[in-house]
């Protein structure tokens, strides 16, 4: 199965860099999911192994902790955000879809917003903004620097500085 991004290519384009959203982004998600599969594993060793009352015990804070988790991974690996040489896509989602393409040319900058944790582990929020519009910020975006300094790249090759 091809990404998206790979189906809505034209000729000739090519991929410059392909952002993914940071696992930082959902560590809550695995720390709840993680608590809930803790507790079913609790539960199953309190209760023995008998059946009874005690499989709805187990079951429910494992089904529970295994849809947090699912969840999480479902949704870093549905969305993407991809720069090519002429512009920049985004989508997210499995079921329903939310796309947004914006070309080099009409983007005006790109904003980063970092915490104090994000600094330290890599990650941070993007914001792309054009000629008449922006996209929505792109939140816990991995290597958002790294994003940034391949726009700027390509950008200079799209639209060349002049020389007095």
């Amino acid at each position: 199965m091809s990404s998206y991004v790979d189906s809505v290519l034209a000729e000739g384009e090519r991929i410059v860099y392909r952002a993914a959203i940071s696992h930082w982004k959902f560590f809550l998600s695995y720390l709840v999911g993680g608590l809930f599969l803790l507790t079913a594993l609790g539960a199953y060793i309190a209760t023995g192994n008998h059946a009874g009352a005690s499989l709805a015990m187990v079951a429910i804070p494992l089904v529970i902790g295994l849809a947090v988790i699912l969840s999480a991974v479902i949704r870093r690996q549905t969305t993407e955000l991809v720069l090519t040489d002429r512009r920049i896509i985004m989508k997210r989602g499995l079921v329903s879809r939310d796309t947004v393409e914006m070309n080099l040319n009409k983007v005006e900058s790109l904003h980063v917003n970092q915490g104090l944790m994000g600094r330290i582990l890599d990650y941070g929020d993007v914001t792309v903004v054009g000629t008449g519009a922006s996209l929505e910020p792109l939140r816990g975006i991995a290597r958002p620097l790294e994003l940034r300094k391949k726009l700027g790249g390509v950008a200079e090759v799209v639209v060349p500085k002049s020389n007095p």
